[in-house]
């Protein structure tokens, strides 16, 4: 049992919380998704034009991979890992893709799930932390974890990082978040504590509104 958890009011609507799990706990507020391989794997695009397209994982192999030992933080819960994780920087995938929206739009990352959602300015989507994630502590990416794809963003809080990724689209105007619509949180920020207790990287957000 990790140490510290300090449960929210709202703790009874998650499905999982498993504080045991390794290499950190696996938290679900939604049902888990039956997942498909990686070699099968398609993630659906959209931009601005409202034009839909699948990319194969594998069509994507001319990404360089990249690995990123980091924190990954629930503030929420109180909790915080540090692990590496291996995938490809989303900015690259945007770039290898062609996706892209308006210089102060936003991305949103929808859960194959089928309920869970969050949104990121483009400018903090791009930030080169931000990966889409394969790999976990030298392992495939568990289903448990969020595998076998899902968006890694080290210095927002941990629910941001989307767990089954199955489509980015791009939006003109935020399209909020799952948590802030269920007012579970105000704001994905971290606090200053938290960056500077773990020396976090990446786009700072003081003075910007939530996300």
């Amino acid at each position: 049992m990790r140490e510290g958890i300090k449960p929210p009011k709202f703790a009874d609507k998650f499905f999982r919380l498993d504080w045991d799990a390794d290499p950190m706990p696996v938290i679900s507020l939604f049902p888990f998704p039956e997942p498909p391989d990686l070699s099968s794997f398609q993630l659906d695009v959209c931009g601005l034009d409202c034009r839909r397209k699948s990319i194969g994982w594998s069509d994507c192999a001319a990404i360089p991979r990249v690995r990123l030992r980091s924190a990954i933080i629930c503030s929420i819960f109180n909790w915080v890992e540090v692990v590496e994780w291996e995938g490809v920087r989303l900015s690259d995938f945007l770039d290898h893709v062609g996706l892209d929206t308006h210089p102060e739009g936003y991305f949103a990352f929808y859960s194959s799930d089928g309920l869970y959602f969050e949104g990121l300015p483009r400018e903090l989507a791009r930030d080169p932390g931000v990966l889409l994630a394969t790999g976990l502590n030298g392992q495939l990416l568990s289903p448990g974890h969020g595998g076998p794809v899902r968006l890694v963003v080290p210095f927002l809080q941990g629910y941001k990082s989307v767990k089954w990724l199955s489509s980015i689209r791009a939006f003109r105007h935020d399209p909020v978040g799952i948590k802030r619509l269920l007012a579970q949180s105000k704001t994905g920020y971290l606090g200053m504590k938290w960056r500077e207790e773990y020396r976090i990287p990446g786009a700072d957000g003081r003075g910007k509104p939530p996300v």
